[in-house]
C-alpha cells in the first residue's frame, strides 16, 4: 500500500511531478527543477521530506539503544546531534533520542534495537517532516517565531524543541538546512504558514530533486 505525505493535499494546487520509494509517494519537484535550484542557491526553499524514517527512544537506557545503531551516540549531550549520509541522531535529553534515516532504513534500525531496554516508537507516518535551506531561510524564521534562532546562537549540529507558527516541533539546524519535525495532521497548516511570511523573500515549494535526503555533516 502507497503511503502518502501530509502535503498531499498542497500537492494538488501545484504541477507536482511525484515519485515512489520505499513504499511513499513523495514531491520530486514542484514544476520546475531550474527554478527551485535557483532559489536554493539565492533565496529559499521548502521541501517536503516527510518520508524520512523517524524512531523515539524514551526511558530505561535509551544511550544504549542508541549506541546500536549509531556509535557515540550514548555519549553525545542533550541537544546535540551526530549524523553521516544515511542516519542523524539527535539527543533531546538525558534520556531521550530521535533517530532519523533514509526512507525505509527504519526498520534496519528498529531490528537493532532491544525494546527491553528503552521505550521504541516508529514515528515514521505519525510526523512530518519540512527542510527549509538557501541563504535566505532565516528571514523566513525570523518571520515565523519570538524564539532566537540566530546562527551565533543555534549553531550547525545543534537540535532545538521549540514552536514555530504556533507548531510545537523539533528543529535539527545543519550547516546549510533547519530541518523541522512535527505532527503530521499539522504539517499543511505549517506550510502554507511558511509560505504567507515567505513568499515576498524568495521562498518556494522544492521537491527532493532539489534537496535530496541527506544528513552528511556539512550540509
Amino acid at each position: 500500500m502507497i503511503k502518502t505525505s501530509p502535503l498531499s493535499g498542497i500537492y494538488r494546487n501545484h504541477p507536482v511531478k511525484l515519485t515512489e520509494g520505499s513504499g511513499w509517494q513523495i514531491a520530486e519537484n514542484f514544476g520546475n527543477d531550474e527554478r527551485e535550484s535557483l532559489h536554493l542557491s539565492h533565496d529559499s526553499v521548502l521541501v517536503d521530506w516527510s518520508h524520512i524514517g523517524k524512531i523515539s527512544l524514551s526511558g530505561g537506557d535509551a544511550a544504549k539503544a542508541a549506541e546500536l545503531t549509531f556509535k557515540g551516540a550514548s555519549k553525545l549531550e542533550p541537544l546535540k546531534t551526530l549524523s553521516n549520509k544515511d542516519i542523524a541522531v539527535l539527543r533531546l535529553t538525558g534520556n531521550d533520542y530521535l533517530i532519523l534515516c533514509q526512507p525505509g532504513m527504519e526498520t534496519e534500525l528498529l531490528g537493532k534495537i532491544d525494546p527491553k531496554i528503552t521505550t521504541v516508537i516508529d514515528q515514521t507516518g505519525s510526523q512530518g517532516c519540512l527542510v527549509l535551506g538557501g541563504p535566505r531561510r532565516d528571514e523566513v524564521l525570523q518571520r515565523s517565531t519570538a524564539v532566537d534562532l540566530r546562527r551565533d546562537k543555534v549553531v550547525a549540529g545543534s537540535v532545538l524543541q521549540s514552536s514555530i507558527h504556533t507548531v510545537g516541533m523539533t528543529l535539527y539546524r545543519t550547516k546549510n538546512f533547519d530541518i523541522m519535525l512535527h505532527p503530521r495532521n499539522l504539517s499543511e497548516s505549517l506550510y502554507d504558514a511558511l509560505m504567507d511570511v515567505g513568499i515576498g523573500i524568495g521562498l518556494v515549494p522544492g521537491g527532493i530533486n532539489t534537496v535530496p535526503v541527506s544528513f552528511e555533516e556539512g550540509k
